[in-house]
């Protein structure tokens, strides 16, 4: 949504299906290839924000969690379908999003993964609670909050497939995680 000659930066959006039991039953329910987005800041993977377990090991709790692919849930799941994509942002949308992650961070406890609101949203049940969130609700009003994205429903409706649907998004890889953390310093997107 940058207008011509407006400074830009780049997010970067990651989709992927671990093989964890959530995920499985998300997979299994709804038949689509990824059941968890993060937003990023960067195309070395390094950096990415969502909501998800806390611990690689347990379930539970999960929040808002600052991932890795070298780090947690991800490094365990090298075999993991993903597809991280680019899309240029506003400058000011860019540091407003940065803002936010780095007021959230220290006060990352308060914030907790919606269980229920993930159940929900499968029935197409839009329920929302405070501080509490599953990943693509929290992307989805994220970048709705900045201008980035036009919601067409509610956050709390949103699958991780339904960003792939903005203009804006720019495929930079497609596969496993193992081999996105292989390419992920040569990524040309």
């Amino acid at each position: 949504m940058a207008k011509k000659n407006q400074e830009t930066r780049e997010l970067y959006i990651l989709l992927l299906r671990t093989q964890s039991l959530l995920s499985r039953v998300i997979h299994i329910a709804t038949k689509e290839p990824y059941t968890h987005i993060s937003i990023g800041f960067s195309g070395d993977c390094t950096q990415f924000y969502s909501f998800a377990r806390r611990y690689a090991r347990l379930p539970l709790p999960a929040g808002f969690v600052h991932e890795s692919i070298e780090s947690g849930m991800m490094a365990r799941s090298k075999d993991a379908p993903c597809a991280l994509y680019r899309m240029e942002v506003p400058a000011q949308s860019y540091r407003a999003i940065r803002r936010k992650f780095k007021k959230m961070l220290p006060i990352q406890k308060r914030f907790q993964y919606s269980v229920l609101g993930t159940f929900l949203c499968f029935f197409g049940i839009a329920y929302k609670r405070r501080n509490k969130y599953f990943c693509s609700q929290f992307v989805a009003e994220t970048l709705n909050e900045v201008g980035v994205m036009e919601l067409t429903k509610s956050p709390e409706l949103y699958h991780p497939v339904d960003f792939l649907s903005l203009p804006e998004m720019e495929l930079c890889y497609e596969g496993t995680l193992g081999g996105l953390a292989q390419k992920r310093f040569a990524l040309a997107c």
